[in-house]
């Protein structure tokens, strides 16, 4: 597996589209005879490439949140191990720790690069910034408050 996954399967999509529409915009003439499917202007593969944009980023979210645990899951994955008895709430406080929420998160934050360390302290970095600034921008824009999930 690649260090930073998203980043390569982003190379990869953004690949396949660069190379479909050039595909597309050479070999069109050959590959379909008649006006029933032809591409005339720049609008329509800045079409395409819209469409394209927008599965792919959708994929990037279904990835990023299938590629790491959620808490939630871990939860519902514990109690569904422990079987129709159920599971103690000492033992379940007990799995629960850092180990397994926190810190797989901190090392995601390290690796994409949103956070640094500087000495014993994390420090956003400016993509880090870039990043809080979009999802502040979008919860004022429907009207959430700053914090929550």
């Amino acid at each position: 597996m690649p260090k930073r996954q998203t980043k390569t399967i982003l190379q990869i999509f953004f690949g396949v589209l660069i190379s479909g529409i050039i595909f597309l915009y050479i070999k069109q003439p050959a590959l379909l005879k008649g006006d029933f499917f032809s591409f005339e202007s720049f609008i329509e593969y800045f079409h395409i490439s819209i469409f394209f944009t927008s599965l792919t980023l959708g994929y990037i979210i279904t990835y990023s949140a299938l590629e790491a645990d959620s808490p939630s899951l871990v939860m519902i994955m514990l109690i569904l191990d422990a079987g129709p008895s159920g599971l103690d709430i000492g033992a379940f406080t007990q799995r629960l720790n850092d180990d397994l929420l926190v810190k797989p998160r901190i090392e995601d934050l390290l690796r994409d690069k949103l956070v640094c360390m500087d000495g014993e302290k994390y420090l956003l970095t400016p993509k880090g910034n870039s990043f809080v600034t979009i999802i502040t921008f979008y919860r004022k824009l429907i009207n959430l408050p700053l914090k929550g999930g």
